[in-house]
Order: structure tokens, then sequence, then C-alpha cells
């Protein structure tokens, strides 16, 4: 009877284990959402900081204290990248309070400057054309748009300032979890990586090439977006603080991000400037602050990253450029790794699901 009952299928249990199976898969996202984005910086610096772990391990501890060279490697990563990059944080709130009174000093400047260049321009054009168009030679318009603009500007830098300077202990908080996730990242990261192996439903083939293409991806992501953007923002800074200009750290932290996203770059941030040296009469510096952004900073995008990524240069750009805006929709300054990160395994996982099923219709 024993064995009668040992053979029969046990199709009855199913439903109940795929619903409490379904029920702690809900509670567990539950309870880890609030701690996504810095599990995933804890991803990405663990990532980024394996070699010194594995060095560390292999060559000076001699494959003993495991422990040790994880903890080691992640007080590293907290000293040289998170503290500095909060003390950063609270700078260029401070910074951008500070940049905002100089920017309603000079409003009225700027729109006697606009309003000046308007009337000139129209009074060069011809009549024809003025009619027209109906084009008015009265620049209340653009005062109007300036103010608001300008306005736009100063409440923004004031909601992010008074955002970072509010939000202490919560970048606390997160600090605390990501300098605990990259330790046992670090400590036990082989294997996660071999339990991930386990449980995907692929063949061995499939399954090694997954993680080729993840890391391949992440490394030219990580690295050479990184480097290159650092490289950027370092000589963006440089032309303007050699030109005067107010708040280099705030100018260096938004170089660092636009070099980062595809089709903005850096000009994006030294154009509004040159344009802004300009309106306040001194052209000689916004020819030179135009010329070094057109010239210097943004080639340096062509000549550097190539090197650097070359081994993720079989990612489609289009892919990385969607990867990049449509991650930092979703997850913010995050998104700029994550996204190109998710995107390409999805398509990863969609051609191995076309191989699988082509050899699948092979043999029927």
């Amino acid at each position: 009877m024993n064995g009668s009952f040992a053979n029969k299928s046990p199709q009855g249990g199913y439903l109940p284990f795929l619903i409490v199976f379904a029920l702690l898969a809900l509670l567990g996202i539950s309870i880890t959402e609030p701690i996504v984005r810095p599990l995933m910086w804890s991803v990405i610096l663990s990532f980024f900081s394996h070699p010194l772990n594995k060095l560390l391990y292999v060559k000076v501890f001699r494959g003993k204290h495991r422990n040790l060279a994880a903890l080691i490697t992640a007080g590293c990563v907290v000293l040289l990248i998170c503290v500095p990059m909060g003390f950063i944080g609270i700078s260029l709130a401070r910074e951008a309070l500070r940049f905002i009174p100089s920017l309603s000093d000079n409003l009225e400047s700027i729109q006697e400057t606009f309003a000046g260049a308007w009337a000139s321009l129209v009074n060069r054009l011809p009549d024809y054309v003025i009619q027209y168009f109906g084009i008015k030679g009265d620049p209340s318009f653009l005062r109007d748009l300036t103010h608001r603009a300008v306005n736009y500007v100063i409440s923004s830098l004031g909601d992010f300032s008074r955002g970072l300077l509010g939000n202490a202990f919560k970048m606390v908080y997160q600090l605390f979890v990501i300098s605990v996730s990259t330790f046992y990242l670090l400590r036990d990261g082989h294997v996660v990586v071999e339990y991930l192996d386990d449980i995907l439903p692929l063949p061995k083939e499939e399954r090694a090439s997954l993680f080729t293409s993840a890391t391949r991806m992440m490394k030219a992501v990580v690295i050479g977006t990184t480097v290159t953007a650092g490289i950027q923002a370092c000589l963006g800074v440089a032309g303007w603080f050699f030109l005067g200009l107010p708040a280099p750290l705030l100018a260096g932290v938004l170089l660092f991000i636009c070099a980062m996203i595809p089709f903005i770059g850096t000009p994006f941030v030294l154009i509004p400037a040159a344009i802004y040296l300009f309106l306040m009469g001194n052209v000689k510096e916004s020819i030179i602050l135009a010329g070094w952004a057109l010239l210097v900073v943004s080639t340096i995008d062509n000549l550097v990253r190539p090197i650097f990524i070359s081994e993720g240069s079989r990612v489609h750009f289009l892919l990385v450029f969607l990867g990049v805006v449509g991650g930092i929709h979703v997850w913010g300054f995050l998104g700029i790794f994550l996204g190109p990160m998710v995107l390409s395994l999805f398509i990863f996982f969609l051609d191995c699901y076309r191989r699988i099923w082509s050899t699948k219709r092979e043999y029927e």
C-alpha cells in the first residue's frame, strides 16, 4: 500500500504550493521594494570592486579569510565612493542655494540683453517678412518668457537642494544598506551566480552565453561610460572655473550626468553657460567656452569611450539610448546603468527563445 501511494503523482499538491509560493513572492517583493535602489547600487559597486576583492583573497590572503577580504573591499568602497558622494551631495545642495541669488540678481540684465537682441533682429528683417509673420518689435513677451524661465530654474534648484539637505537620514540609511549588501555580495557573490545558473531553464551553452553577455554589458556601461563621463566633466569644470563662472561643483555634477546620456552630453550644460556669458557682455569668454565645449570636451567622447567599451560595442546603440533614457525615467541616475543592462538581457532572452524554438521545429 505504501509503495502504491508513493508511486502516485502528487498533482493535488501543486495548487496549494503555487498559492503559497505566490503569496510569499508578493511579500518578498513588498519587503525589498523600498530598498531596491540601494541593492542595485550594491550590485554595481560589488561588480566594480570585485577585482580588488579577488586580489586580496587570492594574492594577499592565499585563498583564506574570505570575510576579511570582503570587509576590506567593502570598506574601501564606502570610504572612497559612498562617503565622498554624500559630502558632494550636501555641498552640491549648498552651492545650488548660493547660486540662486546670483541668478536672481542678474535677471534684469538678462532680460535687457534679450530685449536688445530681439529689437536688433527685428530692425534687420525686411518689412514684408515682419508684415507676413506679424512680428512685433515690442520685446515685452521676451521679458516675460525670460522671467518665467529663470523662476523655473530657481524653483527647481531650490527644491533639489532642500531635498538633498532634508534627506540626510535617508542617505545614511541607504549607505548602511549599500555597505552591508556590498560586503555579502563580495563574499558570497559566486554562490548567487551558481544559484542563478542552476535555476535558469536554459541549456548549458545559453546560460554561459547569458552570463558572458551580462558581464560584458556591465563592463561597458559601468567602466566605459563612467570613466569617459568623468574625463569630460573634469575638462568641462576646468573651462568653467578658468572663466570664473559660479557654482563649479554644481556644474561638474551636471556635466558628469549629462555626459552619460546619449545625444545630450556636456554641451547641454556648457553651451547655455556660454550664452549666459554672452548675455552678460563677456563675448570673448563666451566664444572660448563654446569652442572648448564643442572642440575639446565633446570630442573626448569619440576618442576615449571606444577604448573602454570596445567589448560592449556588440550592443546596438539604439538599445543603449533607449535603455539610458527609459532607465533615467524609471530609476533616476541609477537607470543610466540599469536601463541598458535590462534591455540587453531582455533581447538576449528573446534571442534564446528564438534559437530554442527554431531547433525544436527542426526536429518536428
